[in-house]
């Protein structure tokens, strides 16, 4: 068991954990430095320094924010070839996710839908009628990128476990940690996620061989 200060437990490290470990040193890995330069050879300008402010104001509230899913995996897989212009942005955090898309809406403008059932909310950044503050959002970019050059809309997913009771039924939904949220995705190459808080910038957690699979053109 993991105990926080208080001899609470918050969770468990079993022999499967351990095991793994013993073999790490054969599995494919990226250093956080190799995806810090892909996603700046990737991104426009405004795209990368847009996930550095989501960084920092997730760092802000003490959550642990992740860029999720298909653009890890699209990143990987074809680097400076990814048309990012078209990609949906899937952001896991480790905290409330409503909560931040409305401060980030209080921030930068913009219009926020929340889906309170599953602790998920879209930012929507093209809506002519809740326009973005964009002086605001791009003063500290250190960028020339203009407002066209932002993403349509960001999804903000706090980090979840499903249960179903039946099936067919939509699931009853928890609040979780990054692993078991990556864990109830479909594909290995799926689970891929890359932290964004400025300390761990670029970071990949790769639970599932997600990697070996990408390299292996293996869909699993």
């Amino acid at each position: 068991p993991v105990v926080d200060e208080h001899d609470q437990i918050i969770g468990i490290v079993t022999r499967t954990d351990l095991i793994k470990l013993w073999d790490e040193s054969s599995l494919p890995s990226y250093h956080a430095q190799a995806i810090a330069k892909r996603l700046q050879e990737s991104l426009n300008p405004v795209q990368h320094a847009l996930l550095r402010l989501i960084g920092e104001e997730t760092s802000l509230l003490n959550y642990t924010v992740y860029i999720v899913g298909g653009f890890v995996r699209d990143l990987l897989l074809n680097g400076r070839r990814l048309d990012m212009a078209v990609m949906d942005m899937d952001i896991v955090i480790e905290g409330n996710a409503i909560a931040f898309a409305q401060r980030m809406q209080s921030l930068y403008g913009g219009r926020v839908v929340p889906h309170k059932r599953f602790n998920t909310a879209k930012w929507l950044l093209d809506d002519s009628d809740h326009p973005v503050d964009a002086r605001k959002l791009l003063a500290d970019l250190h960028t020339n990128g203009a407002i066209h050059d932002l993403p349509a809309h960001l999804d903000f997913v706090t980090a979840r476990t499903e249960f179903y009771t039946a099936p067919t039924v939509l699931p009853t939904v928890e609040g979780s940690s990054i692993k078991l949220d990556l864990h109830r995705r479909d594909f290995t190459i799926n689970t891929l996620a890359l932290c964004l808080n400025p300390a761990r910038w670029g970071e990949l957690l790769d639970f599932y061989g997600g990697v070996n699979d990408l390299n292996e053109g293996v869909i699993r």
